[in-house]
């Protein structure tokens, strides 16, 4: 769960935008520009770090953070003479190593029992980036959960825009490796020329601009994860020379005669059927077993339309982070975009709901604001019985599945769906559950 941090400041609210990378998985930042706004938001918001740049008027900062210390004896708080160094401070605060990290938001003897606490408790997930609960989503989170302790080579098969980096990102965030670096690869935009030296590295004069040696990518990625995103590119030369890598667990640069051992773990991903392109001899068999030791499939969003909501609702919230205004997705607004085939997936779905957070004057995304190809409407008027029964039978099925689990609850199941509880009410009057 990410470490909350409460900023008061007068100027940080205007640098919100440019300080939105430090909203990671690690750090949740509120900003308040007034110690009266700062009051408001601890009603609702227990943070565990405070902040303060004293600017104008120290004494009465310095007073709010002694009574904030008292009433929250577990919240630890800073304070600043400006802006500037407040800013620089929560910069520098996301890069700190894990154990510096868990010190500074944990009181001393907290660390160690936390420790403990982690080891005694069952694997369970925990990435707030893989938003979701469909059937489809939650056998993902599963499988991360199951494959993410191990050293084990995965190949992530699916669509371009389905979220595989993601998907990758969280296997590595739930490893032993998540202390480590996580190196993202995109091999099908490396030049054929130089995607050897990129991937393995290259000796000094090793070819004409060769004027230093290069550690390369797999070397760089040394301890931790190596991300081959559109594995399909690669050149067979390239295949043969990665497979070696696989199975000696070792590198050796262009132009080099040592040999350096590396310890990885690769993730892999592609939108290609690479089982085809093995039968095309596209791509190689014996790198095709060594990567296909676990499959994970990335489903289009199609498949997974019970996800929508919860995927607009999470964009809305980083576009706040980014500093526009937060907006809710209306009902109306959700159904059309259930009815819609996304051949973009994901990503596309984010440019859509930026678009209209972004452009539209109210606080309520509205369908007139939804921006979709201009033969959109065409198709879904034409199509409107076989979308919506699709969408029907989608929201039926998680409904009921979640009136299971959650043994009739109605709260708990508009919960666990991501609605409200009227929207469920009305779906099951709908639907006739």
């Amino acid at each position: 769960m990410p470490s909350s941090i409460l900023v008061i400041g007068t100027e940080q609210k205007q640098r919100a935008s440019r300080q939105s990378s430090t909203s990671s998985r690690r750090l949740q930042v509120r900003y308040a520009k007034t110690l009266a706004d700062a009051e408001n938001l601890f009603k609702t918001y227990q943070p565990h770090l405070l902040l303060i740049a004293l600017n104008h008027d120290p004494l009465q900062h310095c007073s709010f953070a002694r009574k904030a210390v008292q009433c929250h004896p577990r919240l630890k708080t800073m304070l600043f003479n400006s802006d500037d160094e407040l800013d620089l401070t929560l910069q520098g605060l996301d890069q700190l190593p894990a154990a510096q990290f868990a010190a500074l938001f944990c009181r001393g003897n907290d660390i160690g029992k936390r420790q403990n606490e982690q080891q005694n408790m069952p694997h369970c997930f925990n990435d707030d980036d893989l938003v979701g609960n469909s059937p489809e989503t939650k056998k993902i989170k599963d499988l991360i959960v199951t494959i993410a302790p191990g050293i084990t080579t995965i190949l992530l098969q699916g669509e371009t825009g389905t979220g595989k980096e993601v998907i990758a990102r969280s296997i590595h965030r739930h490893s032993e490796r998540k202390d480590r670096i996580f190196m993202p690869v995109d091999c099908a935009a490396i030049n054929e020329s130089v995607i050897e030296s990129e991937l393995f590295g290259h000796a000094k004069g090793s070819f004409t601009s060769a004027d230093r040696s290069t550690l390369g990518l797999i070397r760089s990625a040394d301890g931790g994860t190596l991300f081959l995103d559109e594995i399909g590119e690669l050149s067979r030369a390239m295949q043969a020379k990665l497979l070696r890598t696989l199975q000696e667990r070792s590198v050796k640069p262009v132009g080099s005669s040592r040999i350096y051992p590396v310890d990885i773990r690769i993730i892999a991903a592609t939108n290609r059927n690479l089982s085809e392109a093995v039968k095309n001899e596209i791509f190689r068999k014996d790198l095709y077993y060594r990567l296909n030791t676990v499959t994970i499939y990335a489903p289009p969003l199609r498949e997974r339309v019970c996800d929508i909501a919860d995927l607009c609702a999470q964009f809305a919230v980083n576009l706040e982070q980014e500093g526009y205004p937060l907006k809710t997705i209306s009902d109306k607004a959700i159904d059309i975009l259930c009815a819609y085939d996304w051949p973009g997936n994901i990503r596309e779905l984010e440019n859509v709901i930026r678009s209209a957070v972004i452009l539209s004057k109210s606080k309520v995304i509205e369908p007139h604001d939804i921006d979709l190809p201009n033969d959109v409407s065409d198709r879904m008027t034409s199509h409107s019985h076989t979308a919506q029964s699709t969408v029907a039978f989608h929201e039926k099925e998680a409904i009921r599945k979640a009136l299971n689990h959650t043994i009739g609850n109605r709260r708990a199941a508009a919960k666990l769906l991501g609605i409200s509880e009227a929207t469920l009410y009305r779906r099951i009057k709908l639907y006739s559950i």
